[in-house]
């Protein structure tokens, strides 16, 4: 464990800094006067009472800024959007759920941390990668914005935010320097890890068990975090805008070829592989610690339980890491109904989907 924040070799593992900060509480901001805490107390309530409400099973969503949101993170982003301050050398990594993002995070922080970490004796092999990387969104909403604010520089911190509920100090501010990894995937690939996330989540609730149910809200647009096609557009034209601040990477691409991702990654956020890294396989290196069968294979991973808001075992992160798992959940003319969707959502954007071809 680190002895000080002060002795901390950046990037640090979040889950260290929280397990510091029981032991050394970090600095607090000076505490508001009673009735400023009361008044921004009301505001929250009011503000969430006015907001449309739909109701799964025993969870509640609301529709904020057109994105429905778990009533337990709603609270949590409109803080981020008011008080998060970016540095010039973070790196957001953001993502629509279940589309690469535990990957995502082991490989930039591999990538930023290889020259304070060796790899045989990495965070990574000891920690799920979701305690290496903060979930913004989850930081806030169980009481450790103040962990996040102390971490050092280079923070690396992962959102499912859809770009336009990101910070203005984040979007706005071109002098924040913050830079955004974004990974996208197969919206039917994304569909089915979901199902099998929820049922995991809630096997209880009646309207989980059912994959058509999920289809059918998925196809209409009426999920968490979505539409999943404003997600990625949102991402995507943000990267044709501001290339040097937003990287847009496709799953099945970094799948195929991830070698090449990694030094696009290093490249992007700063920190490029030297002629004598890749002389000395620290890319090869990388790729294999951060593989899915790799990772999915630690003890770390295959037992123990995860997460901010609602604790998961730390298996349930690796079920296959594939492309093209879809094939065994739906016919194809579901799936061709989704990428017909999906088509006609990216039409005149730039951005084309690979129609399904198994």
């Amino acid at each position: 464990m680190v002895s000080s924040p002060s002795l901390w070799r950046p990037p640090v593992p979040i889950k260290d800094a929280i397990e510091q900060d029981a032991i050394t509480p970090f600095p607090k901001p000076e505490a508001p006067e009673e009735e400023e805490e009361e008044s921004q107390g009301d505001c929250y309530r009011r503000l969430m009472s006015s907001l449309p409400v739909k109701v799964y099973g025993e969870r509640r969503y609301l529709e904020y800024q057109a994105t429905w949101w778990p009533e337990s993170a709603v609270q949590a982003v409109i803080a981020i959007q008011r008080r998060f301050r970016p540095r010039p050398s973070d790196v957001l990594l953001a993502s629509y759920p279940k589309s690469g993002t535990t990957w995502m995070k082991a490989l930039v922080f591999a990538i930023m941390s290889r020259k304070v970490y060796p790899l045989r004796d990495h965070p990574l092999l000891r920690l799920n990668p979701h305690d290496c990387v903060v979930h913004l969104s989850g930081a806030y909403a169980t009481g450790k914005e103040a962990v996040v604010e102390a971490l050092p520089s280079p923070r690396i911190m992962a959102v499912h935010m859809p770009f336009s509920t990101l910070p203005a100090s984040v979007v706005v501010d071109s002098s924040s320097g913050c830079k955004i990894v974004y990974v996208w995937r197969d919206p039917k690939d994304v569909l089915v890890s979901l199902w099998h996330y929820y049922r995991k989540l809630r096997p209880e609730e009646a309207h989980v068990s059912e994959f058509h149910d999920l289809y059918e809200s998925f196809c209409q647009g009426d999920t968490v975090f979505g539409p999943w096609w404003d997600n990625v557009l949102g991402y995507f034209r943000a990267s044709v805008e501001m290339p040097t601040r937003v990287l847009f990477l496709r799953y099945e691409d970094m799948l195929e070829d991830t070698a090449s991702a990694v030094v696009a990654i290093a490249n992007f956020v700063g920190c490029p592989f030297s002629a004598e890294e890749e002389r000395a396989g620290v890319v090869d290196a990388i790729v294999k610690l951060c593989s899915f069968e790799e990772l999915k294979n630690l003890d770390t991973n295959m037992s123990g339980s995860n997460g901010h808001l609602i604790k998961l075992p730390s298996s349930s992160y690796f079920r296959k890491g594939v492309a093209g798992d879809w094939v065994g959940h739906m016919t194809r003319e579901m799936a061709d109904r989704i990428d017909s969707i999906i088509q006609g959502k990216f039409q005149g954007s730039g951005l084309e989907i690979k129609r399904a071809s198994t």
